[in-house]
């Protein structure tokens, strides 16, 4: 088992509580005239930030996102779960200790976790990271509201990781930095 980024860990605790702040998700909430769908927040966020390989600065604010208007994952997932809080989603951010960030959201009705890859726009589909982009999760977390949860298990197709390459990106071929 791969040692984990204890740094990592604690600066998306922090920051999965800093989503939870009811003054940023007043001021994210006034931007729509009203409750949006989650198909429908992935594409007014497409619509206001566009994916990045190129250099870029990186964000953790929301606002300064939105303002940026360019991101990777990290970007694309963080303003996403915010944007789903805003909406009265429940919602947290999931991290891939390789390279990769993502959201879940939870419904009332499935009793579950779902799956949304912002940077994608894809919903449900949680395998889809060894099965299309061969990736080998080794540590998957959810942090919400500051607390923490191991859900590799959700993501894992198999134990067997002969099929899978290591840090693969579907976008980019380049590092993700996810700071």
């Amino acid at each position: 088992m791969p040692q984990v980024d204890p740094e990592s860990i604690e600066k998306y605790k922090k920051l999965s509580k800093r989503l939870k702040n009811s003054s940023l998700l007043l001021e994210l909430r006034q931007l729509f005239e009203r409750k949006y769908t989650l198909a429908e927040l992935l594409e007014w966020l497409h619509d206001k930030v566009k994916w990045s390989k190129g250099q870029i600065i990186r964000h953790n604010d929301p606002i300064e996102i939105l303002t940026y208007g360019k991101g990777r994952c990290g970007e694309f997932s963080i303003l996403f779960t915010a944007l789903c809080l805003a909406h009265d989603y429940r919602t947290r951010l999931i991290l891939d200790m390789s390279d990769h960030v993502w959201t879940e959201i939870w419904n009332e009705n499935q009793n579950r976790w779902v799956h949304v890859d912002p940077s994608e726009k894809r919903i449900d589909d949680p395998q889809m990271y060894e099965r299309s982009w061969k990736k080998c999760l080794r540590e998957v977390y959810a942090f919400e509201n500051g607390n923490l949860e191991n859900v590799t298990k959700r993501y894992k197709i198999a134990t067997d990781s002969s099929n899978c390459q290591v840090n693969h990106r579907k976008k980019s071929n380049d590092s993700e930095n996810y700071e």
